[in-house]
């Protein structure tokens, strides 16, 4: 994909991509330790990349593959029109949040998952950072895991308003106010993910689809534009098959 200044944003690329490839579906790239991740990664690419329009790279694939590796698997993935975005939450100080993303960009990731943690400040930082080279962010409001409710699900005072609310809530005004280009909440909270689609200004990209228990029929419903998939398919006996059953379930609603 072309990310030269003048050419489209992030999320038109995901845009472009989705209606090309007739799917909504981002490709977990999460494999268990394998001998050959780059091999795994590459292979998955060519053989899914009919039936996907993104792949997402977390710390199984970016910690044991060099930056030339994943420099590698990202041009494939964008000669077969896909994009690529990197699962690494980043939560820190700008001045670290900035040498991460660059290094990200250089190795032709087009978006970054970043943990609004980091405040306001941070992640606006980020946002242009990531713009100037027309890529993205998507930040995290809503976690996928059981878990997730200690923490994004708990109690804060506004700054605005000075009152109560959920810290979800709290982090959809800040992901908003910021101008990101997409927000993960967890296909696995149905209720956290109604209440925050009526009030996004940003694509949703819903991981926890089939391993964890979410469901796609309720996720779209519910206001999931991309639906986050990994296990299930990298799982399966044929990946595939399962890659292509979750892309028509996604093209049915």
């Amino acid at each position: 994909m072309n990310k030269a200044p003048g050419s489209a944003s992030f999320r038109n690329r995901m845009e472009q991509s989705s209606k090309l490839k007739n799917s909504r579906i981002v490709l977990s790239l999460d494999p268990a330790q394998t001998p050959e991740p780059k091999r795994f990664a590459l292979n998955l690419v060519k053989r899914l990349q009919h039936h996907i329009c993104a792949i997402k790279l977390n710390f199984h694939l970016i910690l044991p593959l060099s930056k030339s590796d994943l420099s590698e698997v990202n041009k494939l993935a964008h000669l077969h029109r896909l994009q690529s975005i990197a699962d690494i939450k980043l939560n820190d100080i700008s001045n670290t949040n900035q040498i991460a993303i660059q290094y990200l960009l250089e190795m032709g990731f087009d978006s970054v998952i970043v943990n609004p943690f980091m405040g306001r400040e941070a992640l606006r930082s980020a946002v242009e950072q990531t713009h100037e080279s027309n890529c993205g962010v998507i930040a995290l409001v809503y976690m996928s895991h059981r878990g997730a409710k200690d923490c994004y699900g708990a109690d804060v005072i506004s700054q605005k308003t000075k009152r109560i609310i959920r810290m979800y809530k709290h982090f959809l005004n800040m992901t908003n106010d910021a101008e990101v280009d997409g927000i993960v909440v967890g296909a696995t909270h149905i209720g956290v993910l109604k209440e925050i689609s009526c009030n996004k200004s940003a694509p949703i990209y819903s991981p926890g689809i089939g391993t964890q228990g979410g469901r796609i029929d309720l996720a779209i419903k519910h206001g999931a534009d991309f639906l986050i998939i990994g296990r299930s398919i990298l799982s399966s006996t044929d990946p595939v098959r399962e890659a292509k059953k979750f892309q028509l379930l996604t093209s049915s609603y």
